[in-house]
């Protein structure tokens, strides 16, 4: 049976883990925020948030230490810009919970880098996703992409959509492509 957190007694300690989980996926894939999912990543039902959980404080330096200072962000992270902005949401959504207490080390490094990274104007310039191939994460395949969707006259420098929903197929019925030689045409950088 698994325990209550003795932090923010909302929820048990898989419901954490199963949430930074969710958070972690969507952030090395850059999710757009207005799409970004703040429950859990089987769910698409916004009333599935858990703003008690958002706001825990284990949740804050989790959310610190397994995706913004996780070993594998630190070396191929997702564009500062989209690191802020995910920061800002993130602290946005505290922010509205009742009786809210904000981490420090969370509020310290939004505010360094927000300070330092324009997040205003279109994103451009060259950035990292990762795309987990397996529930633990372990699994991974990184791409290095253009932010903008056209770049130097051409699309085929972002990953498209279509691809995302080809690998995860794929990803979920590996039997249909076992021992067969596939080719994935059109669909950006190629990640299927």
């Amino acid at each position: 049976m698994d325990q209550l957190c003795v932090v923010c007694k909302c929820a048990t300690y898989h419901e954490h883990d199963a949430l930074i989980s969710s958070l972690r996926k969507q952030f090395w894939q850059m999710i757009p925020l207005r799409l970004f999912i703040w429950g859990l990543w089987s769910s698409t039902d916004s009333q599935d948030e858990n703003p008690a959980l958002l706001s825990c404080m284990r949740t804050q330096c989790e959310v610190m230490k397994t995706i913004i200072f996780h070993e594998h962000t630190t070396s191929f992270s997702p564009s500062n810009r989209y690191v802020a902005l995910f920061l800002k949401t993130f602290i946005d959504k505290i922010e509205r919970t009742r009786d809210y207490n904000l981490d420090d080390e969370l509020v310290e490094f939004y505010v360094g880098l927000a300070a330092s990274t324009n997040t205003s104007g279109p994103a451009h310039g060259m950035c990292f996703k990762t795309y987990a191939l397996d529930e633990e994460q372990y699994t991974r395949v990184v791409l290095r992409e253009e932010q903008a969707m056209i770049s130097q006259g051409t699309t085929g420098l972002v990953t498209w959509e279509a691809g995302v929903r080809l690998a995860d197929f794929f990803a979920e019925h590996p039997d249909i492509i076992r021992g067969k030689r596939v080719l994935e045409l059109g669909a950006g950088c190629g990640l299927a």
